[in-house]
């Protein structure tokens, strides 16, 4: 494990980490902690987080990995639902739990830092002290509880949901027999480690293999760049709104050199995708120089999951010699249930099952798109202390629905479409995706993001498709400069206008969006850089009005 801290690389050694576990784990023994006591981490991605998150396991114990961008209250229900009764933490978190009352079962915090905060205990003395004990480390079976990840999601409804050991493992010996990774590769840990995909694909898959691991020291494009140059980064994990702004970067960066430059770019580019049909990979050479210089030329394998990718960024990674692919899943199912293989891209598909998964799409409509359910050793065990939403979530033939859409296509390529409850209905009864308009929209360089929502119409059933966007204001100064016009806000809502006209102009009629809104701010998301589309649900679409 490395991390920047002081101006150099810091790192662990397998052999550092495994004695921090084994000394962490005796000393939570000794000081009480017995099988499936839960024990609570919460802070930045960092060795010690994961040294405790092990140790806690080995101890025997439960662990509850919080997640770092909730407010106190959030913070406090969490160690209150699951009963924590020690918590691993820094002194920034210690200080945002003095804002909330206190929490009856927790007895006690382990700082990161060690630096004293009130009554906690400092990391380095928990390992000092556990080196010197002579205590048993008890057993533990793959069916037994692991960990429990309180879920943050679109919906605002947060459910505590228990993964066993053998989830977990399955999970990762599945991922391991599609990707062949080994000790020359490093993982760039850049998303929330308390989230099941970085979890499992960032810390403990790398682990399993013999991998490093180098903690991201910010998400600015220049540190990224630095530790993947300084690290040798051979695989990076991320969400597509982390593709989407590498894409827009480049983009940008070209833009910027000139119309010449842009020219020959799109020369070049347009070239090597007519040679993608034939199965010529021209990318890897002909665009060398750029992958050079964005500093990107170690990687072997960008991995998008958490959300959907439009299709045509895959491809512009894809083209220019950088291998992107994507996976799929659930927190519920460890959380992967599909990879794109490496000897098999389809841009708009996820992948293919891993391990022992199966998956069946539940009542398909004439195109054969319905609900994806899946079955598995990786999916979870229930959600912890609420039997009725377990009970919901899986079909009486035991297949666990996940609330996405999608359909399958030849050699069980997945591809996902949207969430069953994301999607509208028209008043003339027809299905609308909101996230299939939402990728032609975001498409566009002027529209940073956008929310495609359904307003209920005033007379009569059914609802009006509309949506809230969010420019892209440093393209669009970047325009009127160039043409030499004022940036207004009456130019910015004709030029949007434009573009949404444009982007929608292969949707069939009844998918087009009727009226837009310009939404300044940039949207709410959770820790999976997923929008929080519940809190717009409610929002007045009163501009902007789309003629199709």
């Amino acid at each position: 494990m490395r991390r920047w801290e002081n101006g150099k690389y810091h790192e662990w050694t397998y052999n550092e980490l495994h004695q921090k576990v084994q000394a962490i784990a005796k000393w939570l023994i000794k000081w009480g902690i017995k099988p499936n006591d839960h024990v609570a981490v919460l802070g930045d991605n960092c060795p010690e987080w994961e040294a405790s998150y092990l140790g806690i396991q080995t101890a025997g114990g439960i662990c509850i990995p919080i997640d770092r961008m909730l407010p106190a209250a959030g913070i406090r229900y969490v160690l209150s639902e699951s009963e924590a009764s020690l918590l691993f933490t820094s002194s920034k978190y210690l200080k945002t739990l003095t804002e909330v009352d206190d929490i009856p079962t927790l007895k006690k915090s382990i700082n990161f830092d060690n630096d004293k905060f009130a009554d906690s205990i400092d990391l380095e003395q928990v390992i000092s002290e556990g080196s010197d004990l002579d205590v048993a480390l008890p057993e533990r079976q793959l069916d037994d509880i692991a960990a429990i990840l309180f879920t943050s999601g679109t919906t605002g409804h947060s459910k505590g949901v228990m993964l066993s050991h053998g989830n977990i493992i399955t999970n990762v010996t599945g991922a391991s027999e599609m990707y062949h990774a080994d000790t020359s590769d490093t993982f760039l840990s850049v998303l929330p480690v308390h989230h099941s995909f970085e979890a499992t694909a960032g810390f403990l898959f790398p682990i399993y293999n013999g991998c490093s691991i180098t903690f991201a020291r910010g998400l600015a494009g220049p540190d990224l760049i630095e530790d993947i140059k300084a690290s040798k980064v051979t695989y990076v994990l991320g969400v597509p709104l982390l593709y989407e702004k590498i894409h827009a970067g480049i983009l940008r960066g070209i833009r910027k050199k000139g119309k010449k430059a842009e020219n020959m770019f799109n020369k070049v580019y347009n070239i090597v995708k007519f040679a993608d049909k034939f199965g010529l990979d021209l990318g890897k050479k002909l665009f060398a120089d750029l992958r050079e210089k964005a500093g990107m030329n170690s990687v072997r394998h960008f991995l998008s999951a958490g959300g959907p990718l439009d299709p045509e960024i895959a491809k512009f990674f894809n083209l220019l010699g950088l291998r992107l692919v994507q996976g799929y899943g659930l927190t519920e199912t460890s959380p992967c249930t599909h990879l794109t293989p490496p000897w098999a891209i389809y841009h708009e598909c996820v992948g293919t099952p891993i391990g022992d998964v199966e998956c069946k799409i539940l009542d398909p409509n004439e195109n054969g798109t319905g609900e994806v359910c899946v079955k598995g050793s990786n999916v979870f065990k229930g959600y912890y202390r609420n039997e009725e939403a377990t009970r919901d979530t899986f079909t009486e033939d035991g297949w666990f629905k996940t609330g996405d859409l999608g359909k399958i296509h030849k050699h069980d390529f997945l591809q996902v479409t949207g969430r069953k409850k994301a999607m509208l209905v028209t008043a003339g009864g027809k299905n609308v995706y909101p996230e299939e308009i939402e990728f032609y929209l975001n498409r566009s360089m002027y529209i940073a993001e956008s929310v495609v929502l359904g307003l209920q119409r005033e007379k009569g059933s059914g609802e009006e498709v509309v949506a809230l966007i969010h420019p892209d204001y440093e393209q669009l100064d970047i325009h009127f400069e160039e043409i030499k016009k004022k940036s207004t806000e009456e130019e910015i809502l004709k030029l949007v206008t434009a573009e949404v006209k444009n982007a929608q102009k292969n949707l069939e009629d009844f998918k087009r969006i009727k009226r837009f809104r310009i939404h300044q701010e940039e949207f709410q998301k959770t820790t999976k850089r997923t929008i929080k589309r519940f809190l717009y649900t409610g929002e007045m679409v009163i501009v902007g009005e789309e003629k199709g």
